[in-house]
């Protein structure tokens, strides 16, 4: 009798234990991309029903995303599980002990678990988009740099994979005799020229040559602008010495500063209100017929080819950013602004197991791939073995050519990054609409970003 009471009383335990536990909900913080709403359906259907863990995306606009976060970490808050935070937000949420690290034996060294860091993703890729600190952007240069970092502490997985690509009419270069994509700067421009039209003779240009946007808001011009930048051979700063002086205003930042704005005010292929443009005015352009170029993302590239959104749908050719041609040796130098975003754990959740259960379903091959085969996402994936597989969808495989060829570079990680990139938004927009020479605005941004620097308290000199 007392074994059967006592057996009866455990059964009982166990069985309340199970009625009034807990239901764990992990909540993300996310970013407003069209892959957003699909990863949230994939989660309702497939993760809820395997594992009972309820997942709730928040996905404000991208300007309030990096605030809510800090405010998040600073607060030490457990109200998000998980950050899909963009690159240059990684310095300060770890710095301020924000994201938790996963090269540890309760996450990726568990024999249990089902990622392999340097296997399953590209690199120096997600070297440079999981670990702080890097030193600049060196990770994502061609050949083997990432591997220096082997020991840097790692905190994030890809969450997208992408970089700035061209993107062109493939019907309005047939109607102009062009071949094919440009190869050169020079080889744009001189398409652009060709493809500014006024179609209803009024004296007005109703499709431009190209399109880009230019606004100060958030890294609006600094996106456009960085291609010529980096593919003039210029660089932002020297991270080993944290100076700008002398680099983001080189002579050759100069010579790619005059060559862009150059589009705007010498050449006019270029709608002059990009000087006020963001997101919303150049996926008008490219939806409405109003551009014959533009600089894009995969996630836009998608809302262009969307029959349903765009006039211009299935007419669109992708590839990788056109290049300067080093006049010295012939060799054309490419360049693309980083577009890739990461996801790692809040340091203070109370759900940590459940959010990296999350991770390594996100992550996994099937989930992965549902995510590619969606067109709705736009989405590009970083895994190794989905490589092959995306060679067929072209906006997805020109985006990831910009990773593995080594293209993509990016700004600043580090907390400072945001004052840096206000005095760069500025001065760039005045010169982009004649208000200051090239030279006058990269001078004025390498006086005020080397104050910044000078002042961090993460310049190793004032430590």
């Amino acid at each position: 009798m007392k074994w059967s009471f006592l057996v009866v009383f455990v059964v009982l335990c166990v069985g309340w234990s199970v009625v009034f536990a807990e239901e764990v909900t992990l909540r993300i913080l996310s970013l407003p991309w069209p892959q957003t709403p699909v990863e949230q359906r994939l989660a309702n259907e497939i993760f809820t029903q395997k594992t009972g863990i309820k997942v709730v995306i928040e996905s404000p606009p991208y300007q309030f995303v990096e605030y809510k976060i800090r405010e998040i970490i600073d607060s030490k808050s457990d109200e998000y599980d998980l950050f899909e935070y963009d690159s240059q937000w990684i310095g300060e949420m770890v710095l301020a002990g924000g994201l938790e690290r996963l090269d540890t034996p309760e996450y990726l060294l568990s024999p249990e678990s089902t990622i392999n860091f340097e296997k399953d993703f590209i690199q120096g890729f997600a070297t440079y988009i999981g670990k702080f600190p890097t030193l600049g952007d060196d990770a994502l240069l061609p050949g083997d740099a990432w591997r220096k970092y082997a020991d840097t502490p790692l905190y994030g997985l890809p969450w997208t994979c992408g970089g700035l690509i061209f993107s062109y009419r493939k019907d309005l270069y047939a109607e102009a005799g062009i071949p094919g994509p440009p190869d050169t700067w020079d080889e744009m421009l001189e398409y652009a020229k060709k493809l500014t039209v006024d179609i209803d003779g009024d004296g007005k240009v109703d499709r431009y040559g190209i399109a880009w946007y230019a606004t100060r808001l958030s890294d609006g011009i600094t996106q456009q602008w960085l291609p010529f930048h980096f593919s003039f051979g210029a660089e932002l700063w020297d991270p080993k010495t944290w100076t700008a002086q002398g680099v983001i205003n080189s002579d050759r930042a100069v010579e790619a500063l005059q060559f862009f704005v150059d589009f705007n005010l010498k050449h006019k292929v270029v709608d002059p209100a990009t000087a006020n443009w963001f997101v919303d005015e150049i996926m008008n352009a490219a939806t409405q017929d109003k551009c014959a170029m533009w600089f894009t993302w995969v996630s836009f590239a998608n809302v262009a080819d969307n029959p349903a959104l765009s006039k211009t749908a299935g007419k669109w050719g992708y590839t990788v950013m056109p290049g300067y041609r080093d006049p010295q040796t012939g060799q054309i130098r490419r360049a693309s602004t980083f577009g890739s975003q990461g996801i790692g754990i809040n340091a203070f959740s109370k759900h940590k197991k459940e959010a990296w259960l999350y991770l390594q379903w996100l992550k996994s091959y099937e989930i992965e791939k549902m995510l590619v085969d969606d067109p709705t996402a736009g989405y590009a994936s970083a895994r190794t073995d989905l490589l092959d597989y995306q060679k067929q969808f072209e906006p997805k495989w020109a985006s990831i050519r910009t990773i593995i060829e080594g293209i993509a570079r990016d700004v600043w990680t580090w907390p400072e990054y945001a004052e840096l990139l206000d005095i760069q938004q500025r001065e760039l927009n005045l010169a982009y609409i004649g208000k200051k020479t090239p030279k006058e605005a990269l001078d004025n941004i390498a006086l005020l970003q080397q104050q910044v620097l000078d002042t961090s308290p993460n310049n190793p000199k004032n430590k």
